[in-house]
């Protein structure tokens, strides 16, 4: 994330990064947002944990932030190529 937020300060951006062990996503996205007024939300996300169904019914993690910040959310998801960083 460091490197992310470096990159953008180089092409003239205000940039910070944030990274949470909240156990909450929705909540410690609301809780930052709260806080602060971003222009943009840049999130980064691993592995979902939400059930398909939960996706389907739009209940699932990102869902409800983009119920919350609209086109303000942008949502960079695991790659299924990526590496599994608990192996």
């Amino acid at each position: 994330m460091s490197l992310a937020v470096r990159h953008l300060k180089t092409i003239g951006c205000q940039a910070s990064g944030l990274l949470s062990d909240e156990g909450d996503l929705v909540k410690a996205v609301r809780a930052e947002t709260r806080r602060h007024d971003y222009d943009e939300v840049i999130l980064a996300t691993g592995r979902q944990g939400a059930s398909s169904l939960a996706r389907g019914l739009h209940l699932d993690p990102v869902h409800q932030l983009r119920r919350r910040l609209g086109q303000r959310l942008i949502v960079f998801p695991h790659s299924p190529d990526a590496p599994d960083s608990t192996a």
